[in-house]
Order: structure tokens, then sequence, then C-alpha cells
């Protein structure tokens, strides 16, 4: 776990979404760490098919950052799927994994 960006705190922010121009920014509830993003529609002739993901959650104690840029290519299915389930499908097998873990017995029989 230590390998993932985590952070002791109860902080938590969302900054998700899409549209033809957008910008946010945030930060960490303890440390140094900050974000910022910006999205703006290309010349193409077809909606915005970019989607992103900014956000800090808390797992097991620590303060974890999620942060991903979806890029829609020939429609924005995909891109949209990937932003409201990636980060809380991972997060729900990192959840199964560590109480199935505190399940094992490790003692010799």
């Amino acid at each position: 776990m230590d390998n993932l960006c985590c952070f002791n705190s109860k902080f938590s922010k969302l900054a998700g979404g899409r549209s033809s121009c957008s910008s946010g920014k945030g930060r960490s509830n303890q440390g140094p760490t900050k974000y910022g993003f910006s999205l703006v529609k290309g010349k193409a002739n077809h909606p915005m098919e970019d989607y992103h993901v900014s956000k800090f959650v808390q797992l097991h104690g620590h303060e974890l950052g999620l942060f991903a840029i979806y890029d829609g290519h020939l429609g924005d299915s995909v891109p949209a799927y990937l932003q409201k389930h990636l980060f809380s499908n991972i997060l729900n097998e990192v959840n199964c994994g560590v109480r199935n873990l505190c399940k094992l017995n490790f003692s010799a029989p």
C-alpha cells in the first residue's frame, strides 16, 4: 500500500466531468500535493470526447490521490464508462483483497 500515493487525512475532494472548456484545481489536505487540470475542445466538428477524474479518497486510513485522463476516440462511451467505474472497481478489488487477507490464518498447523 505504501507504493500508492497515500496521505493520512479525512480530506476528500472530487472533480470529474466533461465539457467543451473547463478547468479546476485542488490539493491534499495534508502535505504538498496539488493538482490542476484544463479541458479545451479542439477544432473537430464533434462533441468533446475526453473525460477526467481528479479526486482524493480515503482507504484504510490513508488518503489516495486518484487522477486520470480518458481520451475518447470516435465516441465518448468508453471514456464516460471509465470515468464512472474504473477507480471504483479497482478500489473495490483492493478492499476485497484486504478483507480476504485479514481472514487468512498464517499460523503454522
